[in-house]
């Protein structure tokens, strides 16, 4: 038996209005689980749109990161055991530990993402982390959210980062996926339709992606912008619900999770390091055209290219490819991913970049 689940959204500057009437009939009552900052963007307008129709229990801070220790804090506390539903606030991380501590409860869960970064709020997946942030493993709940409510107006005034490296994490989905895929003889159906749905997400965000950058940075809401929300939310998402891990990531990935087994001198966006992989990807594989038009895009904006850009360098080189090399990203392969490959990939990739300062 398959039992299948795609997401449902609302979109616009008054998507909030929307909760009562779509959260009403999974109960009378909730809790807002999020991080800090993400509820205070959030929180008032979503209060107000549930006054004399759903009572908030309690606003609760999720953790520091998505881990199952943060999760079970979640499931420990009173209000949140009460509720009927739980409303997940905030970028990938908040989410991702409320989806777990949802599943573990038995509860209905409605997310709110603040941030255009990645497509945890309209998945069935959860990244989770060790709590020395680490990657852990990639956890799958029985289904995705019951419902996402995306507030245009809230995603406009978040930090620009999240929203420059949500483009970089969304151009991965499709170069990923269609490689993931290519060496199957048979692929079944729901399988196919994500592959389907992947092979334009990438192009589409290098036709739309600066447009909708220029206007998330002169403050304005036009259709450009919302289209990029949509394709890094909810395109991306689509595909997610329809592939396992293995198919879901693929080199871009792997550099990621190994990026995160290596202490650097600041903090790198997900996005930002995976978009750096997903090059190294395009040029393992020989797709040069795809990866100069990629890369032409990354240049322009200042989206990671080089190993710089995400704290490496040529003598580190070995030591990222090393640790990629390893990661279950790469066990859907149309061919052995090798150390080797990785290493000469990341190294030709930076020679092209050899000239930038």
């Amino acid at each position: 038996m398959i039992n299948q689940f795609f997401p449902s959204y609302t979109i616009g500057a008054d998507a909030y209005d929307a909760v009562p009437g779509i959260c009403g009939a999974f109960g009378k009552t909730a809790v807002i689980i999020g991080g800090e900052k993400s509820r205070a963007a959030a929180e008032p307008a979503l209060r107000k749109s549930c006054e004399g129709k759903l009572e908030i229990l309690g606003s609760f801070q999720y953790g520091d990161n998505s881990t199952f220790e943060a999760a079970a804090a979640l499931e420990a506390i009173p209000e949140v055991q009460q509720a009927d539903m739980i409303f997940a606030v905030g970028g990938g991380r908040a989410v991702d530990t409320a989806k777990i501590a949802a599943e573990h409860l038995d509860k209905p869960i409605f997310t709110f993402p603040t941030l255009c970064s990645n497509c945890a709020p309209v998945t069935a997946v959860c990244v989770v982390y060790h709590p020395d942030g680490t990657f852990c493993k990639v956890w799958y709940r029985k289904r995705p959210a019951y419902h996402t409510f995306i507030n245009t107006e809230v995603v406009l005034h978040s930090p620009r980062d999240y929203f420059w490296a949500g483009i970089g994490d969304a151009l991965s989905k499709q170069y990923e996926v269609l490689f993931s895929v290519r060496g199957d003889k048979e692929v079944p159906y729901v399988r196919g339709l994500g592959a389907q749905i992947a092979g334009n997400c990438s192009d589409e965000l290098l036709k739309y992606g600066r447009a909708g950058m220029e206007a998330f940075d002169s403050g304005k809401i036009t259709e450009d912008l919302e289209r990029v929300i949509q394709l890094v939310i909810v395109t991306t998402g689509l595909v997610s619900n329809c592939l396992t891990g293995d198919y879901n990531s693929s080199v871009g990935h792997a550099i990621y999770n190994g990026h995160t087994e290596v202490e650097h001198d600041r903090e790198y966006l997900h996005g930002a390091v995976v978009c750096y992989g997903t090059l190294v990807l395009l040029t393992m594989d020989g797709q040069y055209e795809a990866r100069d038009k990629m890369l032409a895009f990354c240049r322009d904006l200042a989206l990671p290219h080089r190993l710089a850009d995400v704290g490496e360098s040529l003598a580190t080189a070995h030591r990222l490819a090393e640790h990629a090399s390893t990661k279950y990203d790469l066990d859907q392969s149309p061919y052995t991913v090798t150390l080797d490959m990785i290493e000469k990939a990341i190294l030709e990739l930076e020679e092209l970049s050899r000239d930038e300062k």
